[in-house]
């Protein structure tokens, strides 16, 4: 029994042995297959000059092509609404171009009357004033409206207010635009001149002296504009007298038409003048840049 107990005994520590042996060697192979593993990784291919250069050349271009393509989205953007904007400029301009010729007409007209109602009082009897020196003081003294010109400028404004002049490139453009802008001014400022004399010296006159029965008969009591009454009514039944008659200075009659007449002219033959030249040259630069045509 102690024989066989001992083989058996030996023959377990052998197998022990044998085994933890086993393991060790084990280890040190998987150990040396991963050593082997992390030392043996594929190194990365290196890029050569050339495939560097081309990348380079190829990102470089792709940004051009970019840059290129907005800026030309942008240049038609901004054709397209300075054409706009153009459009609407030209269609102001040529609108107050044509209201103007009638205001120019009306006021010729007036100028016409005023050196009658000089002549008429220098030549008539007061006292028994005529129908045709009633009618030249109304189209002299009392007829304002038909002669007045208020420029148009809304567009003009809207371009210098919100930085639109940007949109049009041509400099003679931008130039005319600030030329129109200066004469607009010097209009409304010569208008004011006109609307200062007419109230401190023309409107007193008229109510110390004129005759509100004979205009009101004339028009019917305004069912007819003063201007229509004037060229076409037959003249009224109401004689046509001139109120305070005694106290009616004919020097300051002819002095304040006069010096009314000098005014008016001025303002026709400068300030209105210089507003349709640059008006047409306007017009004209406009049709050509954009190619519009007549009152469009």
């Amino acid at each position: 029994m102690h024989f066989g107990g001992a083989l058996f005994l030996r023959s377990s520590l052998s197998e022990i042995s044998e085994y933890k042996q086993a393991s060790k060697s084990f280890k040190i192979e998987k150990f040396q297959n991963i050593n082997m593993e992390v030392h043996h990784h594929p190194h990365p291919e290196k890029k050569g000059f050339r495939e560097y250069f081309l990348e380079g050349v190829m990102i470089f271009l792709a940004v051009t092509m970019g840059f290129v393509a907005e800026n030309i989205r942008e240049k038609i953007t901004e054709n397209a609404r300075a054409r706009e904007l153009a459009e609407s400029m030209y269609q102001e301009v040529y609108t107050d171009s044509v209201q103007l010729q009638k205001i120019i007409s009306s006021r010729e007209h007036k100028e016409a009357q005023l050196v009658n109602l000089i002549r008429l009082t220098n030549d008539s009897n007061v006292a028994k004033a005529s129908q045709q020196l009633m009618r030249s003081l109304t189209w002299s003294f009392l007829i304002v409206s038909p002669i007045i010109f208020e420029p148009a400028d809304g567009i003009l404004t809207q371009l210098r207010n919100s930085g639109s002049l940007r949109y049009f490139k041509n400099t003679e453009l931008q130039k005319e635009f600030g030329a129109l802008s200066v004469t607009i001014s010097k209009v409304r400022s010569r208008l004011e001149v006109e609307n200062s004399y007419s109230q401190q010296y023309v409107r007193p006159l008229i109510l110390k002296f004129y005759n509100f029965k004979w205009y009101n008969e004339l028009t019917k009591n305004g069912s007819v504009p003063v201007v229509d009454a004037i060229a076409k009514e037959p003249d009224p039944k109401e004689i046509p007298v001139i109120y305070n008659a005694a106290s009616f200075n004919k020097t300051e009659i002819i002095n304040t038409a006069s010096y009314y007449l000098l005014i008016l002219r001025g303002t026709r033959q400068i300030q209105l003048k210089n507003y349709m030249d640059i008006n047409h040259t306007l017009l004209e630069t406009l049709r050509k840049e954009y190619n519009l045509k007549g009152d469009k």
